[in-house]
């Protein structure tokens, strides 16, 4: 063999070897962008089929800007901590008393409304946040942030309060008489009640109005993901596909 051949061999190995970084550096810049999310809390996020009204904002949101996502579910509380990760790229569901100084938050996505809900037999009066601190109280994790100072404030005076990461489980609480108030989202808890096989009517219960709308955003690791996802948020708000998503689950 000449020292030709041993030069066109030694070339073409280096050429493979270069093809071959390059590529892998090409299917790294194409990996999954992660975003954090909750478990299971239907009609928003449904694990099972992929499915539901704030899951699948995301994913459309998403698809606007081109960006390959996966999903990662864990409990409601750990996710704010989960954007230290290195690699998670984002987080669901974080408003700005879980992120005071974060200038990573994206606009409003979606609103939940939380509400208090006592059973109707016990004659329980909740004209305020406060008065909350007269009763045993299953809220959703993380609820002594989401829900402000005065809550957390009442919980604190509470006879027993505990954070309940499935929120299957605060409806069971509330309907076998094991609380005397859950705080979650309405919409969450109509849902649950119609699934279990409890003896108990929507008529049976009683919905307190004594928070506010709770507004969420997504938390981002980098200031560009904010500024792509705000743009692709406000295009697909502004979209035919949007109003469908919103009759589907009837959010109207």
């Amino acid at each position: 063999m000449n020292i030709t051949n041993i030069y066109l061999i030694l070339l073409k190995k280096l050429l493979i070897f270069i093809s071959a970084t390059l590529f892998s550096t090409h299917l790294s810049a194409e990996q999954a962008f992660k975003i954090v999310v909750g478990l299971s809390k239907p009609p928003y996020v449904i694990k099972e089929n992929m499915s539901g009204f704030e899951l699948e904002v995301v994913q459309q949101v998403f698809k606007i800007s081109g960006k390959k996502i996966e999903f990662i579910f864990v409990p409601y509380g750990r996710s704010e901590k989960m954007l230290e990760l290195d690699d998670i790229s984002a987080v669901m569901t974080i408003n700005k008393q879980m992120f005071p100084n974060s200038t990573s938050l994206s606009e409003n996505y979606i609103n939940y409304q939380n509400v208090a809900i006592t059973l109707k037999k016990n004659s329980i009066l909740l004209p305020n946040i406060s008065t909350l601190a007269n009763y045993t109280v299953a809220s959703f994790q993380l609820a002594h942030k989401v829900l402000g100072q005065e809550f957390a404030d009442a919980m604190a005076s509470s006879p027993m309060f505990t954070q309940v990461a499935d929120q299957e489980k605060q409806v069971e609480l509330l309907l076998l008489g094991r609380m005397d108030v859950v705080v979650m989202d309405i919409k969450i808890f109509l849902y649950y009640l119609n699934k279990l096989n409890i003896a108990a009517k929507e008529s049976e219960v009683t919905f307190h109005h004594i928070f506010p709308v709770s507004p969420y955003r997504m938390a981002f690791k980098h200031q560009d993901d904010v500024t792509e996802f705000n743009r692709a948020l406000a295009k697909f708000k502004d979209s035919a596909s949007y109003q469908k998503l919103i009759k589907k689950y009837a959010f109207n």
